[in-house]
């Protein structure tokens, strides 16, 4: 068999893996077959062994990561050169421009090499939303070329395969988010009642809904629940409330373990593009789900037990109290729901399906 390499590049640190976009992709770069090396620039750590490269950019911001580029292009152009079957996958959790940067070079220095873009989101939909309109625009005109001119370009669900199809007039490859979980339960590690919700302050998406959760959700159910507590995780909150527990970022299995003994996953997020894992891998483990239509988006659903989905955000309180109050009942159903999600959203079947038809 011919020599057959894979670099797989992010731009975001993915070990540690901290959050939804790195649990992805280490699962996904766990079960890729091939001989792999996964190449991420990072500011938290500089961590370097067989199957990791990192570019150490020291503090978090768009211009360190620019001028690393070119040593992330040298890195993966050192390792690939000498392979035969040069694979290259593009994880694109990050601005398009850096993707598109990366993508442009090594094709150029590795014409024979198939470069894979992996959709997480529509980036151009959140630059709408949240940038000026130059940046908008650059990342749409971006994100049309990517998709356009890579060997392989992928989207995370049916919904987003649809919408791409309809802003870009591109095919893309379903490539679902998914993940490998193996989570025994553990002894609760907080005593209090509480409900969960992660993701980092500093995402706008993730902002808005923490302060919903903060100003509309938590004074109301304090006036039935006085000691009941919101749990959060993933970093950047700094406020102070008398409700919070903020863990921040936190080690995997310490998540799970919180995620899995909180009352309710809670996610009233009014905007969003991809799929949210944490909803998966709380699903996947057999929490309880209370989300918006926005936050659940692009999830395909138990039907036989369905998570609580909440269309109107008035209604949030409601289910809330209803979950709580009944709440061994209702888990021992998300319980019996979780081994659907395990299999439907495992990512070495998912990758296994995608590298059969595909490479």
């Amino acid at each position: 068999m011919k020599k057959t390499k894979t670099a797989f590049i992010t731009f975001f640190p993915t070990i540690p893996d901290n959050m939804g976009s790195s649990t992805v992709v280490n699962s996904r770069f766990n079960s890729w077959p091939y001989q792999k090396k996964l190449f991420q620039l990072s500011h938290i750590k500089k961590i370097n062994n067989k199957n990791l490269k990192t570019i150490f950019i020291g503090k978090e911001n768009p211009l360190n990561k620019i001028f690393s580029l070119p040593i992330l292009i040298f890195s993966v152009f050192s390792y690939l050169k000498n392979s035969e079957n040069k694979t290259i996958v593009i994880e694109g959790a990050s601005w398009i421009f850096y993707s598109f940067f990366v993508f442009l070079f090594l094709k150029f220095l590795l014409p024979n090499s198939k470069i894979i873009y992996i959709s997480h989101s529509i980036e151009s939909e959140i630059r709408k939303k949240f940038s000026n309109t130059f940046i908008y625009l650059l990342t749409k005109y971006l994100e049309r070329l990517m998709f356009k001119y890579v060997d392989i370009s992928t989207s995370v669900s049916k919904y987003e395969k649809n919408k791409i199809k309809k802003i870009y007039n591109i095919s893309t490859a379903l490539y679902p988010n998914a993940i490998n979980i193996n989570y025994k339960t553990e002894k609760n590690k907080i005593k209090q009642d509480y409900i969960f919700y992660s993701g980092s302050y500093l995402y706008k998406p993730n902002k808005k809904a923490i302060d919903y959760l903060n100003s509309n959700i938590m004074p109301s159910l304090l006036k039935k629940y006085p000691k009941l507590k919101l749990v959060l995780t993933g970093g950047g909150f700094k406020k102070k409330y008398p409700w919070i527990i903020n863990k921040k970022i936190v080690p995997k299995k310490d998540l799970y373990n919180l995620i899995y003994h909180s009352k309710c996953v809670c996610v009233p997020l009014d905007f969003g593009s991809g799929t949210r894992i944490k909803i998966i891998e709380a699903l996947s483990i057999g929490a309880i789900v209370i989300s918006s239509q926005k936050g659940i988006e692009g999830i395909e659903l138990d039907k036989k037990n369905p998570p609580y989905i909440i269309k109107n955000g008035n209604k949030f309180i409601k289910i809330i109290n209803y979950v709580i109050k009944n709440n061994k009942i209702i888990k021992k159903k998300s319980i019996k729901s979780k081994n659907y999600y395990l299999k439907k959203y495992s990512m070495k079947n998912i990758t296994d399906n995608f590298l059969k038809k595909y490479l």
